[in-house]
């Protein structure tokens, strides 16, 4: 079926079956004017060739890809990001390959990023974040039987490889360390709704409420984009309400800190008036007032982890088991 499709495309762009391969390839030899006639000629097919039939081996690039559905600007100013891809690069460079890192403001860019990849093979595989329920990306590349490693869980658990912590159990943890503490009116402040990870962190929010007798109030489950503004005004929502909240667990430190920054701004005092608690344990911790109390996740593990599982993927070794957890623990501090 390949080879039709690379006659078929040699056809229409006028040059021999030959070249189309060695296009498709990635040979740098080639005629940039053929080169251009082959792209849009695959573009306008919307062919993809079938990275099962082709041999890994002698096509590798020795780049691993990351897409993040972020802003650039705002990329810039992310932890959780900074050290992820900081480790990815320090743990390829020891196998000898090297991380290409996009950005895609939009679902619908980030998309178009995916088919470009699969398209031109410019990387040898994928390691994918922030996966969601019906995630096209994760559909389209096992279908495609393109190498990828997802940093977190995708149902059913065993159909992808994946490296994870056990988010349920996590949440549940910083929620019942709250609930310990004396607070009664906790509060959960996620990331986008149909992220697994706040789904999943609302799940563990909500088991540690049943755990002691309390009653999950939905009014008291607010959602917001990574954007500080977004932040401001889901916390806002949960301090006009009567009573308010007097604790609240945040998806990651960067949503925790603005929360803080927007509860200290309505003239509560943390932790006395309300306690936060975020998640990654990012340095930033230690540079607020107070100093934040959070859920290490593990970064640097999570990223050696999810970079060796892919370079063994691409190297045509499977992983067992497929899905990796990685233990999380509570950092207490000041704002609790």
């Amino acid at each position: 079926m390949a080879e039709l499709k690379q006659v078929e495309i040699a056809r229409l762009a006028g040059v021999s079956q030959a070249t189309v391969s060695r296009v498709l390839k990635g040979d740098p030899q080639v005629n940039a004017e053929m080169r251009e006639r082959v792209l849009a000629v695959v573009q306008r097919l919307g062919y993809v060739p079938d990275a099962r039939a082709q041999s890994l081996r002698s096509q590798r690039t020795r780049l691993l890809g990351l897409v993040i559905h972020r802003d650039p600007i705002a990329l810039a100013g992310d932890p959780f990001f900074s050290a992820l891809i900081a480790m990815i690069v320090e743990q390829a460079g020891r196998y000898d390959y090297h991380l290409c890192v996009d950005t895609a403001r939009t679902a619908r860019s980030q998309r178009a990023v995916y088919e470009e990849l699969l398209r031109t093979r410019r990387v040898d595989g994928l390691i994918l974040v922030e996966s969601e329920t019906h995630d096209r990306r994760i559909e389209r590349l096992s279908r495609e039987g393109f190498p990828f490693v997802l940093i977190g869980r995708y149902e059913p658990e065993d159909a992808v490889c994946s490296v994870d912590n056990d988010n349920i159990s996590a949440a549940s943890m910083a929620t019942d360390y709250l609930l310990r503490t004396g607070r009664r009116r906790v509060a959960y402040l996620g990331g986008p709704a149909g992220l697994t990870v706040t789904r999943d962190r609302l799940q563990g929010y909500k088991t540690a409420l049943e755990a002691h007798g309390i009653g999950y109030n939905p009014r008291r489950a607010v959602f917001a984009d990574f954007n500080p503004r977004r932040v401001a005004v889901a916390v806002l929502e949960l301090l006009s309400q009567s009573p308010p909240p007097d604790a609240i667990v945040a998806l990651d430190d960067m949503l925790a800190i603005a929360a803080m920054r927007a509860a200290k701004q309505q003239g509560y005092r943390i932790p006395d008036d309300i306690a936060i608690v975020g998640f990654n344990d990012s340095p930033l911790c230690e540079y607020v007032e107070p100093r934040l109390t959070s859920v290490a996740v593990e970064i640097p593990t999570l990223a050696r982890r999810a970079t060796e599982m892919l370079i063994g993927l691409i190297e045509g070794h499977e992983p067992t088991p497929k899905r990796q957890i990685v233990p999380a623990r509570l950092v207490k501090r000041g704002s609790v």
